[in-house]
């Protein structure tokens, strides 16, 4: 099951989240971070419901 997905653009990493007909799209309200970890931490974390609630 897709959960994210985690694109590098131009040195940081944004997250994404993808709709009922398999489309991706950028998460705003995540701001893009040069650090990986701290991106998979705030999808692991749930962001306020948005991955695992």
């Amino acid at each position: 099951m897709p959960v994210a997905q985690f694109r590098l653009d131009e040195k940081a990493w944004k997250v994404y989240w993808q709709d009922s007909k398999g489309k991706w799209h950028f998460i705003d309200d995540i701001e893009p971070n040069e650090d990986f970890e701290k991106q998979l931490k705030i999808v692991d974390e749930g962001h306020n419901g948005m991955f695992w609630g």
